[in-house]
């Protein structure tokens, strides 16, 4: 059993989530999960947007089977490749949310 009813955000990404993210949300009892489609590093000239979105799926599905191993009602959605906007998105869905990573 968590310790608190609310809900929490985590913007994710290129990266995982880590062990520290892990640990402050498994005090809440839902998690809302925004993996932006961020192209890949060593895509200079041509980004290709279909394997940004791919990964950034995968690590949405990793990030929430984490998060529910944990004991935590997690769901998300694919963001935007820009934080800020991901953020604005996530704030607009949650504003009183507070937001983990």
């Amino acid at each position: 059993m968590t310790e608190s009813s609310d809900r929490a955000i985590i913007i994710i990404g290129g990266e995982e989530l880590s062990e520290a993210t892990l640990a402050r949300a498994a005090q809440f009892d839902e998690v809302f999960v925004v993996a932006r489609a961020v192209p890949d590093p060593g895509d200079r000239w041509v980004v290709d947007d279909d394997h940004s979105e791919a990964s950034g799926r995968a690590r949405l599905r990793r990030a929430t089977a984490r998060l529910k191993a944990r004991g935590v009602r997690a769901f998300g959605l694919l963001g935007d490749e820009n934080e800020a906007a991901a953020r604005a998105d996530a704030r607009a869905l949650y504003p009183a949310a507070p937001i983990l990573g």
